[in-house]
């Protein structure tokens, strides 16, 4: 499971369960649509990285 954490424009942090890697990118773009800061993704095996780092991870083709 990965998890999706932020820090919305009130203040709070607030986190997400997300069972794939594919989710939890779509949850990082909500947040950040949103407003959400400090956005962070922790992966299955407790890493834990920025959106974009975890975007980058993910090695997706854009074509």
């Amino acid at each position: 499971m990965y998890k999706v954490t932020g820090t919305d424009p009130s203040g709070r942090t607030l986190a997400f369960a997300c069972g794939t890697d594919e989710q939890a990118l779509e949850k990082t773009w909500e947040l950040a649509g949103r407003g959400f800061r400090n956005i962070s993704v922790a992966d299955p095996k407790g890493r834990e990285m920025s959106a974009i780092a975890f975007e980058r991870s993910l090695d997706l083709d854009y074509d």
